[in-house]
């Protein structure tokens, strides 16, 4: 299979890109100039015109679309950029693979999702973001549906950490080789994610795709401040975690976002299709703390 892996010089598109090769695909990687090195494909899915032709020339079976805008604080204080990426890029990338034929994998976050359900969400759950990047994302959602109906997959992740780049696990261990406790929010429960686990299930998904919305995310659920403690204590650091509340964060930081408080995902999708096969949270985190470099 021929995978056009877009944002494939980011954390999780590189480990696409490793998971396509090993299973014995060819992976075609696209980053946005600037981005890539030497053998990328540079391209900006924000522009229309070069998406399209980029696939029209790249010819490839599946477009797996691992570009977005993250700045969740920069989302709301300019929400534009988000929505270039997020909303058009994905619009862009469903129009190209409908000319093309082929199918198109696209990844999305649970800030769909305001957080206020006392249980995890499932892909049937109503959505309801609560500011500008949650909405980018939930409208790159809408509009692959709308233009790519039959041939695409939406799969929904959270917390991301992964080897490739800036993510929670390295700086809770930095933070704590420096300082002498770590202070973490509380309130906000989520699942944290391993991208090698993501990436995985990604291909799997592309190999054998059934079209629809799926929760693609380790196994259980924790707030940060559960998140750090364990980072701290499977890394061997004695350092305090100490709690405080997201409006603590959000006041010492000047963070404007409002985050959902309470966002796990149940996998129903991957369930029904006896395809849930994911880690427990704290097993994924071990792995990953397993290949970690010294002075990470």
């Amino acid at each position: 299979m021929r995978v056009l892996v877009t944002g494939a010089a980011g954390m999780l598109g590189t480990d696409v890109c490793v998971e396509l090769s090993a299973r014995g695909h060819e992976a075609i990687r696209a980053a946005r100039a600037g981005e890539g090195r030497e053998g990328f494909v540079p391209l900006d899915i924000a522009d229309t015109r070069a998406t399209v032709a980029a696939v029209r020339d790249l010819r490839p079976d599946a477009i797996l679309n691992c570009a977005a805008w993250t700045d969740v604080d920069g989302a709301e204080r300019n929400p534009e950029p988000a929505y270039k990426v997020n909303a058009l890029g994905s619009w862009n990338l469903a129009h190209a693979a409908g000319e093309a034929g082929c199918w198109l994998l696209s990844v999305s976050t649970d800030f769909v999702f305001d957080g206020r359900k006392r249980s995890p969400y499932t892909e049937f759950d109503a959505t309801n973001p609560l500011g500008a990047y949650g909405a980018s994302k939930e409208a790159g959602e809408v509009l692959i549906r709308e233009t790519l109906p039959g041939r695409h997959i939406i799969a929904r992740t959270a917390w991301l950490y992964g080897a490739n780049g800036k993510n929670f696990v390295y700086t809770i261990r930095r933070l704590a080789r420096s300082l002498p406790e770590v202070p973490i929010v509380s309130d906000q429960v989520g699942c944290p994610t391993h991208t090698r686990d993501l990436a995985r299930k990604l291909v799997q998904l592309a190999e054998d795709p059934l079209p629809g919305t799926y929760h693609v995310c380790s196994k259980g659920q924790c707030s940060w401040f559960e998140f750090a403690q364990e980072i701290a204590r499977q890394s061997g650091y004695d350092t305090p975690v100490v709690p405080i509340s997201g409006a603590d964060y959000a006041a010492r930081f000047n963070s404007p976002t409002e985050r959902p408080a309470y966002s796990p995902m149940r996998r129903l999708a991957l369930e029904m299709r006896g395809m849930d096969d994911l880690p427990e949270w704290q097993d994924a985190l071990r792995e990953f703390i397993g290949l970690i470099p010294e002075g990470k």
